[in-house]
């Protein structure tokens, strides 16, 4: 059983782009299914990049060759452009320093973390200077696709032993051959998010399962949490390494969650929705930010920590292979980890910070989220986890995993 790391507590969603967008209709089968990246789609874009990055090596000099020279890149000001999920792009909380460096922020939102795959698995990717990957992608972009860059940690002093907590220093999901590729900066669990006036104190995801709860649950199309849930609720606690018959038996007892359910909602801002129309009691694997979305909204939702425990998840900036202004970039991520801007981000979206030094700052209801005294208790009890192996003889792929998904949203 894992361990409780907080009491229940209202915090805000995560705001993905496409939080404004509703469904078509309110039943399973009418869900819009969200484009995932099949083993042949990232195995060609990864063979194409490699072929065309092995050309490029072979050109002398030009513009082409520009974004991965080092001493071309551009000083800190200019344009700085960067990837992230609406509410993470830091342009509030580095409005000064923005400011005083004269940059121009170009901003694009992500949808999911394949709009990322996608956008810089092209031969010539566009120049953005900073995107964010989700842990359960390290192994892709750092190994398979290769599209993160060595970072310098001389460029980053607030990269240290000293300013983070230790699980998010110099670890494999952003380290590789003695290289940092990843900058970790906020992290959070999902869980059960419940409407107490609509039900009572969920201690199991099996009291999701009432029969006064059928139509009253959502699910939501999160595979980098739901899945691993899924799998710990069948009795296989090794995910993402599942045999393709413990995948499928994993997916059979999931049924009787969607068969629970309302709906399988594409994004959190339409599981805040439901919550607040009162159409659903609970989110199965929901963001604990999802309560104080609700109480924008004067509706009451509470997240807790069942006994077969909850699902961790932590975001990092990177630099594609086209940045063209790393200077920028280099401070925009140490930036991004100072205690003062820490404070700040988690604050607004009621995420983990990853400063140990950031913990101070805090106000009261932001710093009560988590248990700061265990932080690497929080991620023993529920380790990072990544995606399946996208080729294995013994464990069911990434594509066996997206096929029997989109099979299981069919209905």
């Amino acid at each position: 059983m894992k361990r409780r790391h907080s009491a229940p507590c209202e915090i805000v969603s995560r705001q993905r782009s496409q939080h404004n967008q509703a469904l078509n209709g309110s039943q399973k089968g009418n869900s819009i299914m969200r484009k995932i990246w099949s083993t042949d789609e990232i195995m060609q874009f990864a063979t194409s990049r490699r072929s065309f990055l092995g050309g490029a090596t072979a050109l002398a000099g030009g513009a082409m060759l520009a974004p991965f020279i080092p001493n071309l890149a551009h000083a800190g000001s200019g344009d700085l452009q960067i990837m992230a999920w609406e509410g993470w792009e830091l342009t509030d909380e580095l409005a000064d320093w923005i400011s005083k460096n004269n940059l121009n922020v170009e901003v694009s939102a992500m949808g999911n973390q394949d709009d990322v795959t996608t956008k810089f698995s092209v031969p010539n990717p566009p120049p953005f200077d900073a995107a964010e990957y989700n842990q359960g992608y390290a192994d892709l972009y750092l190994d398979v696709l290769k599209i993160t860059k060595p970072l310098d940690k001389s460029k980053l002093p607030n990269y240290s032993a000293d300013n983070l907590f230790d699980v998010f220093y110099d670890k494999p999901t952003w380290f590789r051959n003695g290289e940092l590729h990843g900058v970790p900066y906020a992290w959070g669990l999902n869980t059960i998010v419940y409407n107490p006036k609509m039900m009572e104190k969920p201690t199991s995801y099996e009291d999701l399962l009432k029969p006064e709860l059928k139509g009253k649950i959502v699910l939501v199309d999160d595979t980098l949490v739901t899945w691993p849930v899924a799998a710990v609720l069948a009795g296989f606690k090794t995910f993402p390494n599942l045999t393709k018959d413990e995948m499928a038996k994993t997916f059979e007892h999931l049924k009787l969650y969607r068969d629970q359910a309302r709906t399988i909602s594409l994004t959190y801002g339409d599981v805040v929705s439901l919550m607040v129309s009162g159409e659903v009691a609970a989110c199965f694997a929901g963001w604990t930010g999802i309560p104080t979305e609700t109480a924008k909204q004067n509706v009451e939702t509470i997240y807790t920590i069942p006994k077969e425990g909850a699902a961790t998840w932590c975001d990092a900036w990177f630099m594609p292979p086209g940045a063209d202004n790393e200077e920028a970039a280099y401070e925009f991520f140490n930036q991004a980890i100072s205690p003062e801007v820490q404070a700040k981000v988690v604050t607004r979206n009621a995420a983990g910070v990853v400063s140990s030094k950031a913990v101070d700052l805090l106000p009261p209801e932001t710093k009560a989220l988590f248990d700061y005294s265990d932080v690497e208790g929080i991620f023993k009890a529920a380790p990072l986890l990544g995606i399946p192996p996208l080729e294995s003889n013994q464990y069911a792929t990434y594509a066996d995993w997206v096929a029997a998904w989109n099979e299981f949203k069919a209905g």
